[in-house]
């Protein structure tokens, strides 16, 4: 597994520069469970686009064979 395609990959470049925004947000928000809330919600968007770049070679090996039975 090669970590390029991560660090390269715009979802994965986007979704963790979000953190810069995320942190400008929180830091006038109250320190309660809000904050945690809009953290998790930046969490769950970062493993959402690593985790497709991880599927992206199973997803193409899959097309692959569907259109093979599909011949």
């Amino acid at each position: 597994m090669s970590i390029g395609k991560y660090v390269t990959n715009p979802g994965v470049i986007g979704s963790a520069l979000g953190a810069l925004s995320t942190a400008r947000r929180t830091q006038s928000m109250r320190k309660d469970w809000r904050r945690l809330l809009v953290w998790g919600v930046w969490l769950a968007g970062l493993a959402l686009s690593v985790a497709t770049v991880a599927m992206q070679e199973q997803d193409d090996e899959f097309e692959e064979r569907r259109k093979l039975e599909k011949k």
